[in-house]
This record gives structure tokens, sequence and C-alpha cells, in this order.
């Protein structure tokens, strides 16, 4: 009997492991349309999807969102996929009631994808943008970046409504804070001397990954 718990314990364990190392995101085939929408940063509760607006909130400016949708479609491009790149003014629809007839942000990107023969949407957003301040290495408050990837599909898997589907988020967070060492001067890592670009590379190259969008 023993012998018997013990090898249940091994398959359970296993099975657990097998379960834990499965991706969280199912990789989307490869023909699919998948339109990609300009960074975004929302300034009202509800322009979001998921999270929360900071307290005294910091704002890219348009420039620094333009740069940044150049960097995301060469990164794009790289994973060998279909992707219809959208501009702002792709964006300009009103807000979409879902099949309850609430006004509903989900269905309104879904609804972007569909204008655009898209099967997904990618919508990136940026919920806290503030570059580092210092010159150089001499930092005295690093760069601050909070940001999100949504892969939105355009109709509902389960019941073919024009709601949308969340398929997954890709969340992004760097925030710190520069400490005080033992003899009373700043202690800055080489992390914190790091404009906001990298953390910005950084966060595209995550969702990459965590979506599966590369195409071997």
């Amino acid at each position: 009997m023993k012998n018997y718990l013990t090898y249940f314990c091994l398959l359970l364990g296993f099975i657990c492991t097998a379960c834990t190392q499965q991706p969280a995101v199912p990789a989307l085939p490869a023909p699919v349309a998948i339109a990609v929408a300009p960074y975004n940063q929302p300034t009202l509760d509800a322009q979001l999807l998921a999270g929360y607006i900071p307290s005294d909130q910091s704002l890219a400016n348009q420039t620094e969102l333009g740069r940044y949708d150049e960097l995301l479609k060469q990164e794009l491009i790289k994973t060998q996929r279909r992707y219809v790149f959208l501009t702002q003014e792709d964006l300009n629809i009103s807000i979409q009631n879902d099949s309850k007839n609430r006004p509903n942000v989900l269905a309104t990107w879904a609804q972007i994808a569909r204008n655009n023969n898209a099967d997904f949407i990618l919508v990136p957003q940026i919920l806290e943008h503030q570059e580092k301040k210092g010159v150089g290495r001499d930092v005295f408050s690093p760069a601050r970046l909070i940001s999100d990837f949504y892969l939105i599909k355009a109709v509902h898997p389960t019941n073919n409504s024009n709601d949308g589907f969340l398929q997954a988020r890709s969340h992004y967070k760097e925030i710190s804070f520069i400490e005080v060492n033992v003899s009373g001067e700043d202690y800055i890592r080489p992390r914190q001397h790091k404009e906001i670009i990298y953390f910005v590379n950084e966060s595209i190259r995550k969702m990459i990954r965590e979506f599966h969008l590369t195409l071997e």
C-alpha cells in the first residue's frame, strides 16, 4: 500500500510540474491577422481594460508615444506574423455597446479589430511614465514605467458575439527608489541609471514572449 501511495504522489507531483510548465497563453495560429493599436495612455477609469490609474499620474507626450510605436513595430515584424498597424485615426470611433447594450471598452477595441479585418487586436497602454531625472550616471530619480499589453479576440470564442474576448494581458512595472547606504550616501543600482526607453524595450520583449508571438 505504501508503494502505491508513493507512486501516486510521484505521479501527482509530475502532473503538477507539467501543468506549471505549460504556457499560460495559448499560441495563436500563424495565419491570423493581428491589428496593432498605437500606444495610448488612459487618464480615466472608463478607458481601462484592467488595473488602475496611479495617483499623480505622469504622462508621456506624443513624440515619446510615437517613438514607442516604432519600437513595437520593429520588434513585432521580427516575429514574422501578419500584422495590421493602426493609426490614431483608426481609433476614432464612438464607444460601442456590448450584447447587453452597455458601453464597453472591450467591445470597442474588438470593433476596431473587425473594422480592420483583423482576428485579434494588440492594445498597448501606458499607465505611468516618468523619464529618469539626472544627467548620465548622476541620477536622483530613476525612470518609472507601468504598462499593459492586451491581446483581444475580435469575436467571442464561445458565443460568437461582438463583445470581444480578452485573450491575454502582459503587465510590466518598473518603479524603484534610490536607497541610502550605511554611510548616508545615495546608493544607485546599475538598473536605475537606465533611461525609460530601456524599460519600454524590455516590456515589449516580455509581451512577445508571454503571448508566444514569435513563429519558429
